[in-house]
């Protein structure tokens, strides 16, 4: 699971895989060099989606897992749910990309299949 980590550290994680997204629209312009400006711009809106997600996924999972001391109750039945752990992925389609977050995990013991992943 991603750790905790300060504002310091998250930013320099955003910022290692921002110069790894510039690094690959190089790599890919010097093996493209008669591309058009609109097949550039194509690849580098794909890989902008790629970074977002990336840095979505430091800016969030960077911060707090989701796990509450209080516990979290159903919103179905109210019962208290049990708290399964940490470290569980979903992935997370949004406008700016594939986001893949790393949070706390809880399952309700009286309703079959009611789950929450916080923050919801």
């Amino acid at each position: 699971m991603t750790r905790r980590m300060s504002r310091a550290q998250r930013k320099e994680a955003f910022m290692e895989a921002a110069e790894r997204t510039y690094d690959a629209l190089e790599d890919w312009y010097d093996d493209h060099p008669e591309a058009s400006f609109e097949e550039i711009e194509a690849v580098a809106r794909e890989e902008r989606r790629k970074l977002m997600g990336r840095g979505l996924a430091v800016l969030v999972n960077g911060r707090d897992s989701g796990y509450q001391l209080a516990g979290m109750t159903c919103q179905k039945c109210g019962h208290a749910m049990d708290y399964k752990g940490a470290g569980f992925r979903r992935t997370i389609r949004g406008l700016e990309g594939k986001t893949e977050l790393e949070r706390a995990y809880y399952v309700c013991p009286n309703c079959k299949g009611e789950t929450i992943f916080p923050p919801g």
